[in-house]
């Protein structure tokens, strides 16, 4: 089984709601701990070409790696041991099969539906999915896994729309934590704004990251690759 790199090795290590899932200074700190760098977009960090999206409402992290379907499934395989690796801190809380012990070969991965596999600890929840090249839009999907992190706590419809809060991150806040609201969805145009001035180059180019997107999407032109 291929070696995991350490950075996603470190990340499941530190997978908690006290630190890595704190909040946005708790993020950035054990991600750049664990050699994952930040890149212009906000909540944004890479890693040993494995991607990470994170979010500081609620605190979460997401991880992906594409590729072929062997590797992205010795990939799979890897995380789902170094889960395992930790039998008194997760339990495992899946109710369709452990695919996680096939063989890369199995035809079970093309013939079945995957589903994705869960492991609970006392105050996160780890999640692993992968999936087969796939159509999207006029090309593909190429073969992926996801890795999600989240806070036990976290209601399953996340948490709602708050914009005193946003406004009170954008005055009080540090740095870090207006970068990570750079990318919070929904905000007041009045916060936008501010963040697309803000004092600090990071958080205005994070913040100028967005605008291009959102404006991509109601153009109803796909994402930039």
């Amino acid at each position: 089984m291929a070696p995991l790199p350490d950075a996603v090795t470190t990340l499941l290590r530190t997978a908690d709601a006290n630190a890595l899932l704190r909040d946005a200074e708790g993020l950035a700190e054990v991600l750049t701990a664990s050699d994952w760098t930040p890149e212009i977009e906000s909540g944004r960090f890479a890693a040993d070409g494995w991607d990470l999206l994170s979010s500081a409402w609620a605190p979460n992290v997401s991880v992906f790696f594409d590729g072929a379907a062997h590797a992205v499934r010795e990939a799979a395989r890897a995380v789902a041991a170094a889960i395992k690796a930790e039998p008194n801190r997760w339990t495992f809380d899946s109710e369709g099969p452990d695919w996680s012990t096939w063989a890369v070969d199995d035809p079970r991965w093309d013939e079945d539906e995957i589903d994705w596999l869960v492991w609970e600890g006392p105050d996160v929840v780890v999640s692993l999915f992968t999936a087969g090249e796939t159509p999207a839009g006029p090309g593909t999907l190429p073969s992926h896994l996801h890795l999600a992190i989240e806070r036990a706590d976290t209601p399953p419809e996340g948490l709602p729309r708050d914009d005193e809060r946003a406004r009170r991150v954008l005055r009080e806040g540090s740095v870090v934590d207006r970068w990570y609201l750079a990318g919070e969805h929904d905000l007041p145009q009045d916060v936008i704004e501010a963040l697309e001035n803000d004092p600090d180059p990071r958080v205005r180019a994070a913040a100028e990251s967005e605008r291009w997107i959102r404006e991509r999407a109601f153009e109803g032109l796909p994402p930039a690759e």
